[in-house]
């Protein structure tokens, strides 16, 4: 068991960039790399927190779904033996027959309008109670959810929902250690917080039926706790799946971040300052901009 440990205290600072890497959409292979998709389908919390809203809206019993990427049926297999109908979105070709087999092995077939091709540009033929979307990442920043939801929201009936319906993104200065060549790393599989220097803030929040900015550009008031240098943001997403149920994150979805101050900058113990934040939803984190003034 030593040399376990030893094993994975050696590889920390690998670790931590091989999850980026595997949680970074690309085009290349239409989303995500395939360990992703086991990443996903093992995290017990982030299943659970869409297992327990479904079970809120009584499994969406006899309710016309859509959901967009629905990779390889983690959560779909969910709520898909109680609907009525379901528009399954998916882009990815690597996963379409495997689809296929799960809905034929299932005898889910005749309720099924499965969609290989693009969220942002499916029409569909009815309205629908219910739009699910897992496509989230820190504060949006990677992936399309916004995008997709601005998009497919226009197909809800007037009382229809969403899944999720908010995001709450939080911001907090401090101290961390980057290694050359990286602006950002998600926090998970890393020895250490940053050494948190100020208070914890709102930075923005993401209403999913009405977002229509897709470009962020705000000021955020601060206080300093502890003086000291900061050079960095602690990055979090607390998600709204439902009033009362709740996601704010795991190692393998919207994983609390750290992403480089544009320029380190001297804190005073009571002060307050201002955090000063521009990043483009479904862009990349390395071209957002952080800055304190």
């Amino acid at each position: 068991m030593s040399d376990f440990v030893s094993k994975i205290l050696d590889q920390y600072p690998a670790l931590k960039y091989e999850l980026l890497h595997a949680q970074t959409f690309s085009m290349e292979h239409y989303g995500f790399p395939p360990i992703y998709y086991k990443i996903m389908e093992t995290d017990a919390q982030r299943v659970n927190a869409y297992k327990r809203t479904f079970a809120h809206y009584n499994n969406l019993k006899d309710k016309v779904v859509c959901e967009a990427g629905v990779g390889t049926l983690a959560l779909t297999q969910h709520y898909l033996p109680y609907v009525k109908k379901a528009y399954l979105i998916e882009n990815n070709p690597n996963v379409i027959d495997f689809i296929k087999s799960e809905l034929k092995k299932n005898g889910w077939e005749d309720k099924v309008v499965l969609i290989h091709g693009d969220a942002m540009k499916t029409e569909l033929p009815e309205q629908v109670d219910f739009v699910i979307g897992e496509l989230m990442s820190i504060y949006c920043a990677n992936e399309y959810q916004v995008q997709i939801f601005k998009h497919l929201r226009k197909f809800l009936k007037p009382d229809g929902k969403l899944i999720p319906e908010k995001i709450i993104n939080l911001a907090q200065v401090g101290e961390a250690e980057f290694e050359d060549g990286h602006k950002h790393y998600p926090v998970m599989f890393t020895r250490h917080l940053p050494m948190f220097l100020g208070t914890q803030e709102i930075v923005n929040t993401i209403d999913l039926y009405k977002e229509e900015d897709l470009n962020i550009d705000v000021k955020t008031t601060m206080k300093a706790l502890l003086s000291g240098k900061a050079n960095s943001v602690y990055m979090s997403s607390w998600v709204q799946m439902a009033e009362g149920f709740n996601f704010t994150g795991t190692d393998s979805l919207m994983p609390p971040t750290l992403v480089k101050l544009e320029e380190e900058v001297a804190l005073k113990t009571g002060e307050d300052f201002t955090l000063s934040s521009a990043f483009g939803y479904g862009t990349n984190l390395d071209i957002a901009k952080f800055k304190v003034g």
